[in-house]
């Protein structure tokens, strides 16, 4: 999970339109919420991914869920309110289910930097404070099979590639002082907003001692550029330290 910039909404959503498809909601029961401006607006805002667990929509057959954060069961009148509507995976929305956030808060990314909250130990979320423990049982985020192991597949794969890169270090031609920076520059955009769990992805490489000598290595040899300093820079907004 990562802080989330709410856009603005989109122009489907006038007032007028809200307050018809709210009443149609209150009167008919039918589904209001699917119009495709909202959902491109949804998607674009959290980078096409789940606003919840950072998995991808639209790929391996996850897909947009439009969630309600307050429950439109619960409090119609925000059913299509757009401060309270959020991209989700299946998993996410169905976990959450018709949780009452007003009476039993949980993180809203849009709202609360998760990192204030919540960090990672052997790829597991774990709560800083009694918000991230509640948004962790009430989501689901720490279920084996769609998340957990996913995560684990990813944290592995970059830790390996940093081991490998500061063990083998050699900058004795042109031609590997490119690959590397290259690599490392493939490296940090995996810790971006719109990288499959940027969030976890951040966390093991800036918290990692092999990427902290690699870079140091890259520094002296003066291969270190403005441009792996602004991704590194963006992606420590994602990191969750401990």
């Amino acid at each position: 999970m990562i802080k989330i910039n709410r856009c603005s909404p989109p122009d489907y959503l006038t007032l007028s339109k809200v307050l018809e498809l709210t009443d149609k909601f209150k009167s008919e029961h039918k589904k209001v919420w699917g119009h495709r401006d909202i959902k491109n607006a949804l998607m674009s805002m959290s980078h096409y991914k789940c606003a919840y667990c950072e998995v991808k929509l639209g790929e391996c057959g996850c897909y947009l869920e439009v969630e309600h954060f307050k429950d439109k069961h619960t409090y119609p009148d925000d059913v299509v309110n757009w401060e309270n509507l959020l991209p989700s995976c299946k998993h996410c929305n169905t976990s959450k289910s018709t949780h009452d956030v007003v009476n039993e808060p949980i993180i809203n990314p849009c709202d609360i930097d998760p990192r204030e909250h919540l960090y990672f130990q052997n790829y597991r979320l774990k709560g800083k404070t009694d918000l991230g423990n509640l948004s962790i049982e009430v989501l689901d985020l720490n279920n084996r099979k769609h998340l957990v192991l996913p995560r684990c597949e990813v944290g592995n794969k970059l830790s390996e590639r940093i081991e490998e890169l500061n063990r083998s270090y050699s900058i004795d031609n042109e031609r590997e002082k490119r690959k590397l920076v290259r690599t490392i520059k493939a490296i940090l955009e995996e810790c971006q907003a719109d990288s499959l769990f940027s969030a976890l992805s951040a966390s093991v490489v800036l918290m990692s001692d092999e990427y902290s000598d690699l870079k140091n290595k890259m520094v002296s040899d003066s291969l270190w550029n403005d441009e792996l300093g602004e991704l590194e820079l963006k992606a420590q907004k994602f990191a969750f330290y401990h």
